[in-house]
């Protein structure tokens, strides 16, 4: 287990991490994290895609679906 200090990082405060311990988390800098606080404790947990943005991506629009939808752009656009 490796320790951390508490630092001043501008107007806010941050821990420094080594590497190693990120990489043993499996932490990495293209993914968001969810940081949640409670007495004496900060856990963060990497933040999962919303399942909504997947549901669209990889279904198929029916005929009326693209219809409604292009009239509705087309509205807006008036």
């Amino acid at each position: 287990m490796s320790q951390a200090r508490l630092q001043k990082i501008g107007n806010s405060f941050g821990f420094r991490v080594s590497k190693n311990d990120l990489e043993a988390a499996g932490f990495d800098e293209s993914f968001e994290y969810e940081l949640i606080a409670e007495k004496g404790v900060i856990l963060l947990v990497k933040k999962r895609p919303h399942s909504s943005k997947w549901v669209f991506k990889d279904s198929a629009l029916s005929k009326e679906d693209r219809e409604w939808l292009e009239s509705n752009l087309e509205n807006r656009n008036s």
